[in-house]
């Protein structure tokens, strides 16, 4: 007796199969979302490397270490509280927001990758040199452009084009010499009109007839002409650096941090609303994040070179997570962007706490900037047109509570910088 036919069994299959696949699918997902920051599979980053990791604890106690890993180091559990002690005591994240078939996906999902052979680094170097090599070798059979028979021909039409024109020259002054045989008096007045003209030309008067008053213009036109491209030379080049985009020690990106992660600038840049320099971050600053953030799910595990480099500045060891004294400190030697003149004075806090002026407003959008440029010129006739057209915020600001006094007794409601003395010269200069 056939109790399920062929097709009841062959969907059952698929269903089964396709159930696997996508709680594996999910369970990556999951894994990628909520826990490479501090795991990966090979090796260890903030917390243990998680290969066969479904091989050395039972599924119900990872269920549990998921969910909650202090309420079991507290409870006194011995393996829970062994870990905690071996990763340097630092906290796992609770997840009790995930249920428990989303983290037994994750664990599918990590049994899959450990069961998966590692693929060794020299096996990639070895699979890339040959295609490079075969690449360069088929960039040399192809025949583009730019071959020797491209070259051959162009020289021969050069040659020949060089030819045309002598003969068409010498074609030319045979003509005129036999014109001249042949009607004298017709070629004779032409010399006349021309010798005529000639005598009433600027060139004749200037240089023939005068020549000193001629050098006298010359002199004056070549003065008038240096002095405009010296003048605009000095407004616009020297001193300007509009577009100065150098390359940084780091390869720090404002978009990932100002514009993707929304850190406040002043998280970084402290001094901005409290002196006259924004400043820059100190390494420690940097360390706040990244003493647990490594970017190691895109470099196989391993901490992000850039982020490496402020470990090697302040003697971080990744490894251990602790600083290591037998490493020496450096700085980290960052290039000045922006960069006013000695003799002209800005402070920052006066900008951003009193005026309210956002960074944008002279740094351009930063939050969009994987490498940081100069976006404005800072010179002086920018500097106050921007005085003449910001309004003073005299009405939600307690700095100016009597200067809004004195303009509602008469009867403005608002001034601009300039009008306020922003514009005088010994603000910025004395």
């Amino acid at each position: 007796m056939r109790i399920f036919k062929p097709s009841t069994l062959i969907l059952s299959f698929a269903l089964f199969v396709n159930y696997v696949f996508a709680d594996v699918a999910e369970g990556e997902k999951l894994f990628k979302a909520n826990c490479t920051s501090c795991h990966a599979i090979e090796t260890k980053v903030v917390g243990p490397a998680l290969k066969d990791v479904h091989k050395r604890r039972k599924e119900d106690w990872l269920l549990k270490w998921i969910k909650n890993s202090q309420a079991m180091v507290q409870a006194g559990d011995a393996t829970a509280v062994q870990l905690f002690n071996d990763n340097n005591k630092v906290p796992m994240l609770p997840f009790e927001m995930l249920k428990e078939t989303e983290i037994k996906s994750i664990l599918e999902y990590l049994k899959k990758e450990s069961e998966n052979p590692s693929k060794p680094a020299t096996a990639s170097a070895s699979n890339t040199v040959p295609a490079a090599v075969s690449n360069a070798a088929e960039g040399s059979t192809q025949k583009g452009f730019y071959t020797n028979t491209t070259f051959i021909t162009l020289s021969i039409l050069i040659l020949f084009l060089l030819t045309m024109i002598f003969v068409l020259r010498r074609i030319k002054k045979t003509v005129l010499e036999l014109y001249a045989i042949k009607f004298p008096e017709k070629v004779a007045e032409a010399t006349r009109e021309k010798e005529i003209a000639y005598k009433h030309s600027v060139n004749y008067k200037l240089f023939r007839k005068h020549p000193v008053v001629g050098v006298m213009v010359l002199l004056i036109v070549f003065t008038v002409v240096s002095s405009l491209i010296g003048f605009n030379y000095g407004n616009t080049v020297i001193g300007v650096q509009t577009g100065y985009m150098p390359t940084q020690p780091i390869n720090y990106s404002h978009e990932l941090h100002a514009g993707k992660y929304k850190i406040n600038c002043q998280y970084c840049h402290s001094g901005a609303d409290k002196s006259k320099q924004a400043t820059i971050p100190s390494p420690s600053t940097c360390m706040n994040c990244h003493m647990y953030v490594t970017a190691s799910a895109k470099y196989n595990g391993k901490t992000s070179p850039e982020i490496q480099k402020i470990y090697d500045a302040v003697g971080w060891d990744g490894d251990k997570k602790v600083y290591d004294p037998n490493k020496p400190q450096k700085p980290i030697k960052w290039i000045r962007i922006h960069n006013l003149p000695d003799h002209a004075y800005f402070n920052h806090a006066q900008h951003v706490k009193i005026g309210k002026v956002e960074c944008q407003a002279c740094h351009g959008p930063i939050e969009t900037m994987k490498v940081v440029s100069q976006q404005r010129s800072l010179q002086m006739g920018w500097c106050i047109n921007c005085h003449r057209e910001a309004k003073v915020d005299v009405a939600s600001n307690d700095y100016y509570e009597e200067l809004h006094k004195d303009l509602k007794k008469s009867g403005k409601t608002s001034i601009t910088v300039a009008q306020n003395g922003g514009v005088e010269c010994s603000k910025c200069h004395y």
